[in-house]
C-alpha cells in the first residue's frame, strides 16, 4: 500500500498542470453554494479547501515514514516531509510552468506529515505502556 500511495503522491505532485483543474469549476460552485447558505468566506474558500487537501494528502506520508523509524525518532518523518515538500515546490517552480509553487503548500504538507507521524508516536506510546503494564502483572 505504501508503494501505491507514494506512486499516487508523485503523480499528483508532478502532474504538469494543476490537478484540480478538471473539477475547479464544480469546486467553486460548491464553495459559492456554501457561502450563499451561511458559511463565511473565511471558513470555506478555495484556499482553505486546497490547504486542507494538502494536509490530508500528507498524513499518510507521516504515518508511513514514522512507522519505518524507531518510535522515539518519529519527528524525523516530519523533517523528511518538509525537505521533500520544499524540493517538490522547487521542482514545480523550475520545471512545471503551469504549476504554482507556494510556501503555503510546504506548510500544509509538513503539517499533514506531522499529524500522521504524531498519531504513530501517540498510538505507539500507548501500546508500549500497555505492554509494560501487562508485563509487570506477570
Amino acid at each position: 500500500m505504501a508503494i501505491a500511495y507514494f506512486a499516487a503522491l508523485a503523480g499528483i505532485l508532478f502532474w504538469p498542470s494543476p490537478v484540480d483543474r478538471p473539477v475547479d469549476g464544480a469546486l467553486l460552485d460548491v464553495i459559492d453554494f456554501l457561502h450563499r447558505h451561511g458559511l463565511p468566506e473565511w471558513l470555506v474558500s478555495y484556499g482553505t479547501v486546497e490547504f486542507t487537501a494538502n494536509i490530508a494528502l500528507f498524513i499518510p506520508f507521516g504515518i508511513i515514514l514514522a512507522l519505518s523509524l524507531p518510535l522515539r525518532k518519529w519527528w524525523l518523518a516530519v523533517a523528511v516531509a518538509a525537505a521533500v515538500s520544499a524540493g517538490v515546490e522547487m521542482a514545480q517552480a523550475l520545471l512545471l510552468p503551469e504549476r504554482l509553487a507556494a510556501w503555503s503548500d510546504i506548510v500544509a504538507n509538513t503539517s499533514g506529515a506531522f499529524i500522521g507521524a504524531l498519531l504513530v508516536f501517540l498510538l505507539g506510546t500507548v501500546g508500549v505502556r500497555r505492554a509494560d503494564r501487562a508485563a509487570s502483572r506477570v
